[in-house]
């Protein structure tokens, strides 16, 4: 992978905009829809967004893109803990998991790729750790999230 001084290769902007657009902030997609090969896309992601100016400008369109939404990162962490606590009033633990999942999905705890979880596969691995624990160990550790 070469990097130029001060500035990022073509490929390495398209990445970023990938990464942070269709790519659904999946490295190993994301280096494939940027052109680099797909055999060894997982690593070349990886080392992307290690490499100081991709992280940068990653960040930056990432913060671009929420200020065109006009929305923060803890406005979306609110929404999602009202809706989760509307779920529990209503009974309804499949849209308070999701909820949840999303906000862990957020504060990364738990990254999805492709069709299912980045450990077990399906999720269920996930999933099942999640519903081990207290509202309370749920709250706590989605604290130490928004922390971050």
């Amino acid at each position: 992978m070469k990097i130029r001084q001060g500035k990022l290769t073509a490929r390495q902007q398209l990445f970023c905009q990938m990464y942070v657009g269709p790519g659904k902030r999946n490295a190993a997609l994301s280096a494939r829809m940027a052109g680099y090969a797909a055999g060894c896309s997982h690593v070349t992601g990886c080392q992307l967004l290690q490499h100081p100016r991709v992280a940068a400008a990653v960040r930056g369109l990432e913060e671009a893109v929420a200020r065109e939404v006009g929305v923060s990162r803890q406005e979306v962490i609110a929404q999602l803990l009202g809706a989760a606590d509307l779920a529990r009033d209503l009974r309804e633990p499949a849209a308070m998991i999701s909820a949840f999942r999303n906000l862990a999905q957020l504060c990364g705890y738990y990254r999805q790729q492709g069709g299912g979880a980045e450990k077990g596969g399906d999720g269920g691995e996930v999933l099942a750790g999640l519903n081990r624990l207290s509202d309370r160990e749920l709250g706590d550790l989605i604290k130490a999230g928004t922390a971050e």
